[in-house]
Parts: C-alpha cells; sequence; structure tokens
C-alpha cells in the first residue's frame, strides 16, 4: 500500500473533474488528480459533440436561461443552483476559451449560436470540431503545466471518513497492481454518470456509476436517482455500433421522423414543436413506435429533405463527413434512429460550492444532483462542469488552508478493501465472471427501468438486482484488477437498486421518469426531490420538499 499526501484528491478524467483540479491549483492547493483512463481522454466528456449552452446573445439573458432550465426540469430542480449557472456559465467559457478552446465561428468570425428546441432562444456554441477533446485537451494542458500530479489508469474504490469528515480514499492502479492510500482532508468526485447500467448507451465503458455509490457509502445523500435521460436520436444505419448521435437543430431545421406507416408521429406527442422537442418527450415518442409494431429496422426514420447540404453539414458535422468520405447523398440515404442511455439527471445533494453533507467530499458534473431536475435540456451539462468545477476547486482547496487544519490520520477501522482483500475463504471471481454479471445487470436495467415504466417491471427488476448482490457477496476478487471489477459491480448495483427504489416510490410521470400506470403529472404529491441514504446495507428514501423559485 503506497501513501500519498494531498490537499486536494480529485477523482475523474473529464470536464468537471479537470476544471476542480485546475481552480484548486490556482487556488494555491496541492492536488492529485486520479483517472481510470487517460487525463481528458477518458469518460463521456472526451467523446461528446460538445455543446455548451449559455446566454451569450443580446437577445437572451441569465433570467431567461434560469426560466427555461426550470421549466425543462419540470420544476423540481436545485433552484438556487440553477440560478448560479445562469449567472456564471457565461464567465466559465470566456475562461474555458482563453486557455484554448475552440469554438465554431461564422464567416464574420463570431461565435456560431445553434438553435434548439428546448431552450427558447438559440443560445448554444459547440467546439469548433464538435468533439469535446477541443476542451479536454486544454484543460489538461492546463492541469499538469499546474503541477497536479496525475495517477492515470488508477480508480478510487473507497472514500475514507472519520467523525463525518472525509480524510482520503483507496485507490488501484490497475496498471501497476497496486493500491495507494489518499491522504486528503478534501475529495472531489467527478465520476461521471452510470450509462453502463445499460447495454445501448452512449457512455463509454467507465461509466459505472462509481461517484453515486463511493458518495454514498462515505455517508452522503443521493437525489432524484429515477431521473434518467435517454438520448432520442442515435443513428443506427447506416452507421451501425458507432456512436452517430444526431444533433437536436436538425429538427429545429426542419428535418422530421417517420414510422413504418409513413406517419409523421412526433406531432401526436408535441402538436406545437413536433420533434424539436425536448429529449424526454422523443425518446418516450420513438420508444412507442418501436414497441407498437410500428418501427423501421429496429428505430425510426429520419426524413431531412427540408435540409440544406450547409445546414446539415453545420448542424451534424459527424455524420456529414462520413456521407462526404463515402461519395453519398445525404438525403438519398436512409438513416434509422433509436435511442440510448445517456445521462443522470439524479446524483449526489450538494450545496452551491460542490460540497456535500459529508465535510470535504465534494462532487461535480454528472455526479452530482440537483441542477436539471426530472430532464436536462439540450448542452447544460458542460456548462455545469465548468461552473461548479471551478467552485468545487476553490472551496476545497480553501478548505485544505483553513487555519489549523492539520494532515488528516487515516480512519482506524478496517476499511472495505482491507476486509475484501482479507476474504481469502470465499470463492475466487476472475475478470471474465465480472463481465457476465454486468451483462446482466444490464439486461435486468434494459427490461426493467427503460424509457416507459410500470410497478410490476421495477418490482421485478429489483429482485434482480438483490439476486445478482448476493452473487456478489460470495465472490472475492482474484488480483487486482479484479479488485476493480468488483468495486465497480458492487457500486453498479447499488446505484441501480437505489434508481429502482426510486422509480418504485415517485408515483406519477414527470420528464424522464414516465410509468405506463401513472401516466400524470402529479404537482400536488410528487413536486419534490427524493432523497436516498445508505443505512448499513439499506437504502432509506424520503420525500424533501424544494424550496422557492427566486
Amino acid at each position: 500500500m503506497i501513501e500519498v499526501e494531498a490537499d486536494v484528491l480529485v477523482v475523474g478524467g473529464g470536464l468537471a473533474a479537470l476544471r476542480a483540479a485546475y481552480d484548486g491549483l490556482l487556488s494555491g492547493a496541492r492536488v492529485v488528480l486520479a483517472v481510470k483512463g487517460k487525463a481528458g481522454r477518458s469518460g463521456s466528456s472526451a467523446m461528446t459533440s460538445a455543446g455548451y449552452s449559455t446566454a451569450l446573445s443580446a437577445a437572451d439573458s441569465p433570467e431567461t436561461y434560469f426560466e427555461d432550465t426550470i421549466k425543462g426540469g419540470h420544476g423540481i430542480n436545485d433552484a438556487k443552483l440553477v440560478r448560479i449557472l445562469a449567472e456564471e456559465g457565461p464567465q466559465r467559457l470566456a475562461e474555458l476559451v482563453a486557455l484554448g478552446a475552440p469554438l465554431g465561428v461564422t464567416e464574420t468570425g463570431d461565435w456560431r449560436i445553434i438553435p434548439s428546441g428546448d431552450h427558447s432562444v438559440p443560445r448554444t456554441v459547440s467546439a469548433a470540431n464538435h468533439i469535446g477533446r477541443d476542451f479536454t485537451d486544454p484543460l489538461t494542458e492546463a492541469v499538469i503545466r499546474l503541477g497536479a500530479q496525475v495517477l492515470e489508469m488508477t480508480a478510487a474504490v473507497e472514500v475514507l471518513t472519520a467523525a463525518g469528515e472525509v480524510t482520503g480514499a483507496i485507490l488501484i492502479d490497475y496498471a501497476r497492481s497496486e493500491l495507494i492510500t489518499i491522504k486528503a482532508p478534501s475529495v472531489i468526485l467527478g465520476t461521471g454518470g452510470a450509462g453502463r447500467l445499460f447495454s445501448v448507451t452512449s457512455n463509454p465503458n467507465d461509466a459505472t456509476g462509481d461517484g453515486y455509490a463511493l458518495a454514498l457509502n462515505a455517508g452522503a445523500s443521493l437525489r432524484d436517482m429515477e431521473f434518467i435521460q435517454f438520448y432520442p436520436w442515435r443513428c443506427i444505419i447506416p452507421f451501425d455500433r458507432s456512436r452517430m448521435p444526431i444533433q437536436p437543430s436538425t429538427f429545429v431545421l426542419g428535418a422530421t421522423l417517420l414510422n413504418s406507416d409513413g406517419e409523421r408521429f412526433m406531432l401526436r406527442y408535441d402538436p406545437v414543436r413536433g420533434e424539436a422537442t425536448t429529449r424526454d418527450v422523443a425518446a418516450r415518442g420513438i420508444y412507442d413506435q418501436i414497441h407498437s409494431g410500428r418501427a423501421v429496422r429496429g428505430g425510426v426514420q429520419l426524413d431531412v429533405s427540408a435540409l440544406s447540404l450547409d445546414e446539415w453539414t453545420l448542424s451534424n458535422p459527424k455524420p456529414a463527413r462520413h456521407f462526404l468520405e463515402r461519395h453519398l447523398d445525404f438525403k438519398q440515404e436512409e438513416m434509422i434512429l433509436a435511442p440510448e442511455a445517456h445521462f443522470f439527471m439524479g446524483g449526489v445533494v450538494v450545496d452551491e460550492w460542490g460540497e456535500s453533507q459529508v465535510r470535504g467530499l465534494f462532487v461535480v458534473g454528472e455526479a452530482a444532483g440537483g441542477v436539471h431536475g426530472a430532464n436536462r435540456l439540450d448542452s447544460n451539462a458542460i456548462p455545469e462542469t465548468q461552473v461548479f468545477g471551478a467552485r468545487a476547486g476553490k472551496a476545497a482547496a480553501a478548505r485544505s488552508r483553513a487555519p489549523g487544519r492539520s494532515a488528516p490520520s487515516i480512519a482506524p477501522d478496517r476499511t472495505w478493501t482491507d476486509r475484501l482483500l482479507q476474504a481469502d475463504a470465499a470463492p475466487v471471481t476472475s475478470v471474465e465472471e465480472y463481465a457476465e454479471l454486468r451483462k446482466d445487470l444490464q439486461a435486468t436495467m434494459g427490461r426493467t427501468f427503460g424509457i416507459v415504466r410500470s410497478r410490476t417491471q421495477m418490482e421485478r427488476g429489483l429482485i434482480e438486482v438483490e439476486a445478482i448482490e448476493r452473487t456478489l457477496e460470495t465472490a472475492a476478487p482474484a488480483g487486482v484488477r479484479a479488485l476493480m471489477l468488483h468495486a465497480q459491480m458492487s457500486n453498479s448495483l447499488l446505484v441501480a437498486r437505489s434508481c429502482l427504489r426510486s422509480g418504485l416510490m415517485r408515483e406519477e410521470s414527470r420528464g424522464a421518469h414516465y410509468r405506463q400506470d401513472f401516466p400524470e403529472q402529479d404537482d400536488e404529491r410528487w413536486k419534490c426531490s427524493l432523497r436516498i441514504d445508505l443505512v448499513g446495507s439499506d437504502l432509506q428514501l424520503r420525500r424533501c420538499e424544494l424550496e422557492a423559485v427566486h
């Protein structure tokens, strides 16, 4: 076991973690950055289309952005966090550009502002190459330049606490088969979401829900884990398994969706906006066509005949490049869309500085809850990473410099990691066996906690998840890499159980949570947040009233 001391440990390698590390370093802290893969090149941030929505034009304002985000979240957002996001988003974007992040520009050199159906005014800018690395690479270079100690191929498996305060964490360097103890008064989790609970997802393999479970196990609360966004417009034909999302601006420009009857069906779900609707409505509309016998080759057909070549190319540069390289006419090629698991709106309960109720434990980005409510608007994820990553980095650094603050002592109790490593009486489980357990979990979540849900489905899902948990309890990992997989599998199961329990408790349909047995939104009973705490091995859920919107 290697020991390392730091002022701030940041876990994650995407935009939220990188921004937190950057501002922590600027504030004078000694920062260790632990990344499952490569800094800036792992997680969802590196592969995103890199849109950033914020109030930029004279036709827009932070107040309008605030109102749109609250409306899009169906009124259960943390209004205090949304207000901060609205007010600080433009400045954090300017700072990102100053670090070297290129944005798409018009012929006159101005930033290209793109429309989206779920924002009331155009307010989305995008990285010049429509790829997240346009943003992550400059931040990674800045973090390294400022002197962060970067531990790559390293995963966090436990946050250590004593008397309700963070004392550090246990990491696994799975490339070198080493365990590392970090002694730090502040830990920032920027670990992303849990898209790998599902087999069909936009998320990379490392999105296993670690941050949610690490925080729960450390004593923090989760909120609103029933709200999972399914991106509606994943192009499955002709791109097969490669991730080629069709951008929301495509539908503002006039593209339509057709079922096997040739019907423009989205007008039944949103008579005003049609295809240019919010993601939750679009995903449900497409799902209904697929599951009611009106699918086209496993999805629905995209009709782009109303778009010019310039409109198609500017709104969808990746697919446009695919067709151009093959000398294909984008209007003649069949394109079939279907939904995929994409983003968790719920997450760890945090304050305006990203701190949980466990002192010294900060959570940023998709791992945190509250900003998006029941449904995230287009390109609102990246501004969240920058606004609250910056805030958490500064607050964590300030905590480490507080008067009387000394290096924390590791809690004397044996840790989860110690107990697991010493469980030599249990059967040994290999890397391949963990992969099979994950497939079982994904199959369960796909059947029982998808776009449309019911009590019967979710109760069955809970039974199946708990059965997989019991199987995992009988296993001991064979080697350090298997230990990491064991931790990730345990994390994913805890998150899956949290989601199912929350979904069962919320007896209404709101945003991305749609129940066949409760198809209406019920503001009288359910305009509230659902909080989750871990007591022993049991999850305890409670309703939490929302603060008034100001």
